[in-house]
């Protein structure tokens, strides 16, 4: 028996000790925003900051810089036109995208730093953030819901606990989460039994210590439970049973939003037949998703 099993219940603001202090002592000084990137979403923040001013702070952190314009230039964002710099970048996607862009690009970077005893663990949780974050941006564009880029944002964060999980509980992580992307009901209480927690928790406890937006941490909190949650987190909600009806190696035409939860959340909030809707361009969108998944993984290496 594993000896996580001795820590109280956690709160949201209280994960257990042992989890956190492996974590950190494992990945020493781990901080999910980069003191550049920090900066830079404070100046994008501001009404009177310049292109100018955005791009030349960005260019002190090169490996932020490089990924900012490799994302820029996926098929996702670029509209055919190639991006060349960090100038051209805020110029056409504007700095609300351009946050997210950084945001995208600081997840990476703490995906590449972290610690695992298994490399295969990470890489699929990776392909999975990056699969739900792109279904994200497919159906906020399908449904018209109005965000410019947190969508894309949320999704590749949504899971984060579960990575984090795969870092700081060693062996009992796998005895907790299989990773087969069957995910019925029972994993979080499975999680909460074996580890003292669970990755929706755990992932937004770190989120917060990271000081990120309040919206970010509700989607990582609630996306499997979204009776009652923003649309946001609905969104992601949707877009996470998608990706793991890819990552089971099903087939899209095999997929029915019939039953998808985050969808029929997004019916309540007012956005009309959602799963009819969905089922229409389902097979489009899930195959456009694995085509825009391999260009990024490409780009960000």
């Amino acid at each position: 028996m594993s000896l996580l099993l001795a820590d109280p219940p956690p709160t949201l603001n209280d994960p257990p000790e042992r989890l956190v202090n492996r974590l950190l002592e494992q990945n020493e000084g781990l901080t999910m925003l980069p003191a550049v990137a920090m900066k830079a979403l404070q100046m994008a923040n501001d009404p009177d900051c310049s292109v100018n001013h955005f791009a030349v702070l960005v260019q002190q952190d090169q490996m932020l810089a490089s990924d900012l314009l490799a994302i820029a230039n996926t098929a996702l964002y670029s509209s055919g036109r190639a991006i060349a710099n960090l100038q051209q970048a805020a110029q056409r996607l504007g700095f609300r995208k351009c946050k997210n862009l950084i945001l995208t690009s600081s997840m990476s970077s703490l995906m590449k730093k972290l610690k695992f005893d298994e490399q295969w663990v990470r890489d699929i949780l990776w392909r999975h953030s990056f699969l739900a974050a792109i279904h994200c941006h497919h159906l906020n564009k399908l449904f018209a819901t109005g965000f410019d880029g947190e969508e894309f944002t949320a999704g590749l964060m949504h899971d984060l606990g579960r990575t984090l999980l795969a870092v700081s509980a060693g062996s009992d992580f796998m005895v907790a989460d299989l990773l087969t992307f069957e995910e019925g009901d029972d994993l979080l209480e499975r999680e909460r039994e074996i580890l003292g927690t669970d990755h929706a928790a755990f992932g937004a406890w770190f989120v917060r210590r990271s000081n990120l937006p309040e919206a970010l941490s509700e989607s990582v909190l609630d996306h499997h439970n979204c009776d009652n949650c923003s649309k946001l987190t609905a969104i992601v909600a949707a877009a996470d049973e998608m990706a793991n009806h890819l990552q089971r190696y099903l087939e899209p035409d095999q997929y029915s939003a019939e039953n998808n939860r985050g969808l029929k959340r997004l019916e309540v909030l007012g956005v009309p037949d959602a799963r009819q809707r969905l089922d229409a361009h389902r097979v489009t969108i899930m195959e456009e998703a694995t085509e825009e998944l391999t260009e990024l993984v490409k780009r960000l290496g």
